[in-house]
């Protein structure tokens, strides 16, 4: 669990959110987390800016490491990857990545681009079996809509790649990153809904690839 990749090629679907979120999650619980920041908008950037100093010490970089990624047990290096990535750049960019998170919204031009992109993920073959692990994040829902009902079957029967948890749409997300901070760093009461629908996706990060 040295490196985790958050993309999609589609604008909008919330990796930044995930990507700060996991690197907050990680900071406090006292690994050493690098947040590599490739998209031009620069959000994770900007997250990172406003963090306070009292708060875990998080890394940040603007560009590709060089040289492979740490393996350390206690060095984390997570990726916000911009939209629209394909062909040879998105090989280069997955083969920095032991775990890959794509979030996907309830809305039909989403879930149709994910389909896509999930192809393009599946047409690098052995860079994707022999290095990386991938799972699906349904992202930005609200409980028993119809799009949220279709969204989490399309997810479900998605063969191969594991769909492992849904996060709501909630003003925490949008408190939490304009002060630079991550869910798990406000009030328990308050996010105890969103905590629990961290879980699966950080016991999924934990696992090892079976081979």
């Amino acid at each position: 669990m040295s490196s985790i990749m958050v993309i999609n090629a589609k604008g909008g679907s919330g990796k930044t959110t995930i990507s700060t979120n996991l690197a907050s999650y990680y900071a406090n619980s006292g690994f050493k987390v690098t947040l590599v920041d490739l998209d031009p908008q620069g959000s994770a950037s900007k997250w990172l800016s406003s963090r306070p100093i009292t708060k875990a010490k998080i890394r940040g970089v603007t560009s590709l490491p060089p040289q492979k990624v740490s393996k350390k047990e206690d060095e984390i290096t997570i990726f916000d990857v911009p939209a629209a990535i394909y062909g040879a750049r998105l090989q280069t960019y997955i083969k920095k990545a032991r775990k890959i998170i794509v979030p996907v919204l309830p809305s039909p031009i989403d879930m149709s681009a994910a389909k896509d992109f999930l192809n393009s993920l599946r047409n690098l073959g052995s860079v994707i079996r022999n290095r990386t692990d991938i799972c699906l994040v349904a992202n930005r829902c609200r409980a028993n809509t119809n799009i949220f009902e279709e969204l989490d079957d399309y997810l479900v029967k998605e063969k191969g790649i594991r769909y492992v948890t849904a996060f709501r749409d909630n003003t925490n997300y949008i408190n939490a990153a304009k002060r630079g901070l991550g869910i798990f760093e406000m009030g328990e009461a308050m996010t105890a809904q969103d905590r629990e629908e961290w879980k699966p996706l950080l016991s999924w990060l934990k696992r090892k690839k079976k081979k």
